[in-house]
């Protein structure tokens, strides 16, 4: 036998991964909720990189995250269709675009 143990889903488990997607989230949340079409106002709250991740991103889906957060803020988007660029404004569109953060 080559190996002696095999280590799957390492991600938080064994390696520190939630400190990077947080920053992550928070980049692409701050944007969105600074973008005119968001129809929020200055005084909103920003992503908060422990509380809100906890809250509305931690142990979801990337999609389930995305909704659960901008519904927190108060903004509905459409699902979308994985084909949507982040011009899109949908779920489906900013997914992504997570990935491209930090």
């Amino acid at each position: 036998m080559p190996y002696d143990a095999v280590l799957f889903d390492m991600d938080g488990v064994v390696t520190r991964t939630t400190s990077v997607h947080a920053a992550a989230w928070k980049e692409l949340f701050d944007s969105v909720l600074a973008d005119s079409r968001s129809g929020l106002g200055a005084d909103t709250p920003p992503f908060d990189a422990d509380r809100d991740y906890r809250l509305y991103v931690d142990g979801r889906s990337r999609e389930d995250g995305i909704r659960a957060f901008l519904t927190s803020r108060g903004i509905q988007l459409p699902t979308g269709s994985p084909e949507d660029g982040p011009d899109a404004w949908s779920v489906a569109g900013l997914g992504p675009e997570k990935m491209t953060c930090s």
